[in-house]
C-alpha cells in the first residue's frame, strides 16, 4: 500500500488556476523528485500537502487514510488540519529558524508544544533526541549556535533536523539549496542523500537534475501546474517522452 495517495487535487488563486488534476502516489522508504521551471506549481504543491494551502479540489490520503477530500467539511476544520500537517515534515528554500532560539531550541521547540499539549515526553528525552539529530546533521558541536552565528549550510541542517524532530511519515523539500552558495550546496545534499539511503520517505523539489536523478526512486516534471511526465529517474531525466520535459532539460545549465 502506497503511503501517500494524491488524487485529482486542484487549487485555484483568484482566477488563475495553479494546479490542474494532479495525481501521484509515493510508497514508503521512496524519494521523489518533482522538477519544473519556476511557477510551474512545484512549490504550491508543497504547501498543499502541508496545508499550507487548501486544495480547491481532490483528496489526499496517508497511509491508507484519507485526511483531506476537498467536497469533506469534516476534513477541513482547523483542528483536523493541526492534525495533518503531523504527517509531513517541510523543509523551506529560506531555512526560517528562529534567530532568538539556538540551534538545539530551533530543533525541538515544536515537540516540546505538542508534548505540552499532549503529555507524551518530557523536556529531557526531547533535548536528547534533538541532539542526536544535530549529531546526525554534523552539528553536534553547534547545538548552543544562534542562527547568526551558523553558516547557511549549517542553518538548513538544523532546518533539516527540526523537520525530523517531529517524526513525519513524509519529509518534504521545497529548493533546499536554492538559497546557498555552491559551495555550501554539497553539504545540504549529502545530508538529503543519506536520509535516502536510510529509505526515509521524501518528495524533493529541486533545480539539481544529477541529484534527482542520482537519488530519487521517482521524477515527476510539472509545467504549467500540470504533471508532463512522471516516473524513473533515468527514464524522465535522460529520455524524456514529452517535448515540454526535453526542453526544460536543454535549459538546465547543472545537467549534463
Amino acid at each position: 500500500m502506497a503511503i501517500l495517495e494524491v488524487n485529482h487535487i486542484e487549487k485555484h488563486f483568484g482566477a488563475t488556476q495553479v494546479l490542474s488534476d494532479i495525481s501521484f502516489s509515493l510508497e514508503q522508504g521512496q524519494a521523489l523528485s518533482i522538477i519544473g521551471s519556476s511557477g510551474s506549481g512545484k512549490t504550491t504543491l508543497l504547501r498543499c500537502l502541508n496545508f499550507l494551502e487548501q486544495p480547491d479540489r481532490g483528496t489526499i490520503a496517508v497511509n491508507g487514510k484519507v485526511i483531506f477530500d476537498a467536497q469533506d467539511p469534516a476534513t477541513l476544520s482547523e483542528s483536523e488540519i493541526r492534525k495533518k500537517r503531523l504527517h509531513f515534515g517541510l523543509v523551506f528554500q529560506n531555512f526560517n529558524l528562529f534567530p532568538q532560539y539556538t540551534a538545539l531550541q530551533n530543533v525541538t521547540l515544536a515537540r516540546e508544544l505538542l508534548a505540552k499539549e499532549h503529555g507524551s515526553e518530557t523536556k529531557a528525552q526531547i533535548l536528547e533526541a534533538g541532539q542526536e539529530l544535530l549529531n546526525q546533521m554534523g552539528l553536534a558541536d553547534r547545538a548552543g549556535h544562534y542562527p547568526h552565528q551558523l553558516s547557511g549550510g549549517q542553518q538548513q541542517r538544523v532546518a533539516i533536523a527540526r523537520a525530523l524532530a517531529m517524526r513525519p511519515d513524509i519529509l518534504c523539500f521545497d529548493e533546499p539549496t536554492s538559497a546557498l552558495d555552491p559551495e555550501l550546496t554539497g553539504e545540504v545534499l549529502r545530508v538529503i542523500r543519506e536520509l535516502a539511503a536510510q529509505k526515509t520517505t521524501m518528495i524533493i523539489v529541486t533545480h539539481e537534475m544529477n541529484f534527482a536523478r542520482d537519488v530519487s526512486d521517482q521524477v515527476i516534471f510539472m509545467d504549467g501546474g500540470l504533471i508532463v511526465e512522471q516516473g524513473d529517474p533515468r527514464q524522465v531525466i535522460d529520455h524524456p517522452r514529452q517535448e515540454r520535459t526535453r526542453q526544460f532539460l536543454s535549459r538546465r545549465s547543472d545537467y549534463e
